[in-house]
């Protein structure tokens, strides 16, 4: 009944926009599906956090992204904004304070008095509490050769790079993480539609378009013909959202409610992609796919 519900709402909101219903059972609904937390499970508990990334961990999602941000000390943390306003207690650039000066910071009251007990993350703890369970998409919030290298260098100490996806900005940066963690691969944050072909050949495998590119059907066929899979941003992982999205054949999707997209996307019939690096004792039992 939920599955025929999924098709009958898919049906409705596609024929509303005057978009070719998909076949339920066709290939294109049964291809494995990369599920990326947005910064851990979002919606539910302080971004970035401890309690945010355990919840992720427990959704069955395959990847949670990372915002990587540096201290004045020179260490990796795990913030979204420049500085420390809107999600610590904490005030002025992040990399204004050293990290034993960030963790005296609250970084849960501003989202519920709840989580006053959550701190900071670096990015190796971030590591350490996925390792073995998710794969790390890192959003690099920061630019130049310097931090690259440190981030790099980060994710080599721990053994991640097989487990790791940079999300890349410019081809000069895809081709400089090419080089310093081979293994990884590589999420094109493309910020125009034409970059997509230069991203390609440097070897991105992914591309993230945004959702106001995604009335124009050639920008769609860009990225098929360049040999890349296609990554789209949800939010609330509802049926109706995830429906919408369905239609452009994406092969990742991302959530602040994680846990809501798996079901949503098992209630479709997809199978959920497996990270690269897995405990399949500690995984849901989600029917999952290795990619």
């Amino acid at each position: 009944m939920k599955l025929l519900m999924f098709y009958l709402s898919l049906g409705i909101i596609l024929a509303s926009h005057g978009m070719r219903t998909p076949v339920a059972g066709a290939a294109t609904l049964k291809q494995p599906i990369q599920v990326i937390a947005h910064r851990g499970a979002s919606i539910s508990y302080p971004e970035n956090t401890r309690a945010s990334t355990l919840a992720a961990v427990s959704s069955g999602a395959t990847v949670i992204e990372a915002d990587v941000r540096t201290t004045r000390d020179g260490q990796l943390v795990v913030l979204h904004d420049a500085t420390l306003d809107r999600t610590t207690t904490g005030s002025g650039p992040v990399g204004g304070k050293t990290l034993a000066e960030i963790r005296e910071y609250d970084a849960g009251t501003w989202f519920d008095a709840r989580f006053s007990d959550q701190r900071v993350l670096t990015l190796s703890e971030v590591y350490a509490i996925c390792r073995g369970k998710m794969d790390v998409l890192l959003d690099l919030k920061e630019t130049g050769e310097e931090y690259d290298r440190k981030v790099a260098a980060q994710v080599r100490s721990g053994k991640d790079s097989e487990r790791t996806i940079i999300g890349v900005r410019s081809v000069a940066q895809a081709r400089r993480f090419r080089r310093l963690l081979p293994e990884a691969r590589q999420l094109g944050l493309v910020g125009n539609p034409d970059e997509i072909a230069a991203f390609a050949k440097v070897g991105v495998s992914m591309i993230r378009l945004w959702p106001r590119w995604l009335t124009d059907v050639s920008v769609i066929d860009k990225v098929r013909k360049a040999g890349c899979k296609l990554h789209l941003n949800g939010k609330l992982g509802t049926a109706a959202e995830v429906a919408g999205l369905l239609h452009y054949r994406p092969n990742s999707l991302s959530s602040d409610d994680p846990a809501q997209l798996v079901k949503t996307l098992k209630e479709a019939g997809h199978i959920i992609q497996l990270p690269r690096h897995v405990d399949s004792g500690k995984q849901s039992a989600l029917p999952r796919d290795r990619n």
